[in-house]
């Protein structure tokens, strides 16, 4: 597999504590894409590789189209969507193919590799948390002429959430990393956003574990304040953000930390006492060396 994670224009220093987890997990073939000028920001990782992206041709031209508020955290809404772009160009420039993108602020708890056999290579792979809504935490590209279906759907007036949502019912060529296990619910939702767990028996984190367990983006709301719940050194147990989109509500379970042979912890959650690993975690608050 190839890891490919994106930094455009605005640095976030989290990145390299992402890096390094994915280092410690036997991870290869990694890629940056980020501009030249924040090259200097990545010069610890010399078993990584950076790409400039000023040198990726968008041939949708997706910058100039995209009347998404551009003056937001930096571009935020506009830079968010554009990554994909940059992506599908360096799919195309490089010959690039299986790829797992994830964001900046997901940790991986497990070497890649292991997806290799469970996922179709005819579809994208992203996690929806609700019948409507998808979060690109973390996102599995099989190939460009895939992607380049997938994008010339793409709307430029509309957040990633929603387009991949709206991509998928048009399209047919997205399926779901599953964010629960349970594929046989008679709650269509529940069993909507749990497909495909019993091909490849992860539970995957589009937000709301991550929220969860360490809280969300002070930016969002600097009046709520948490303690981190269940961080890796801890088995204290308080209140955690609970995610109103999300349709699993996850305070209702037991989560737990467990040492696997490549001497890295893991967390899991416990339903109907069994354990269940979790593939990545994403850590809204950004306070990523909490849990690794």
């Amino acid at each position: 597999m190839n890891i490919v994670l994106t930094c455009i224009n605005n640095f976030q220093e989290y990145i390299l504590l992402n890096i390094k987890q994915l280092l410690r997990l036997g991870n290869k073939n990694i890629y940056v894409l980020t501009n030249r000028e924040l090259f200097h920001h990545f010069q610890e990782y010399t078993n990584i590789t950076l790409i400039d992206i000023n040198i990726l041709h968008d041939r949708y031209d997706f910058m100039q189209k995209c009347n998404m508020d551009r003056h937001f955290r930096g571009g935020f809404w506009v830079l968010v969507s554009m990554r994909f772009f940059y992506i599908y160009a360096f799919m195309v420039q490089y010959n690039i193919e299986n790829i797992i993108h994830i964001e900046n602020d997901v940790l991986l708890y497990y070497n890649c590799d292991i997806l290799q056999d469970t996922l179709n290579k005819n579809y994208v792979y992203v996690p929806f948390d609700n019948m409507k809504r998808n979060i690109a935490s973390i996102m599995f590209i099989p190939n460009t002429s895939i992607f380049e279906q997938i994008l010339d759907n793409y709307s430029p007036h509309q957040t990633d959430m929603d387009n991949f949502a709206n991509i998928r019912d048009s399209t047919g060529l997205i399926k779901n990393f599953p964010i629960f296990c349970d594929e046989n619910s008679s709650d269509s939702v529940v069993s909507y956003v749990s497909q495909n767990y019993n091909q490849i028996r992860y539970i995957f984190d589009a937000a709301a574990i991550g929220q969860y367990f360490g809280g969300i983006d002070p930016r969002n709301n600097p009046n709520f304040y948490s303690e981190c719940l269940y961080p890796i050194n801890n088995e204290d147990c308080m209140v955690g953000f609970i995610n109103e989109s999300c349709v699993i509500t996850f305070d209702k379970y037991i989560f737990l930390w467990k040492t696997d042979t490549d001497n890295c912890k893991k967390p899991f959650i416990v339903i109907d006492d069994i354990e269940i690993p979790i593939f990545n975690l994403h850590i809204h608050s950004k306070k990523l060396e909490k849990f690794m």
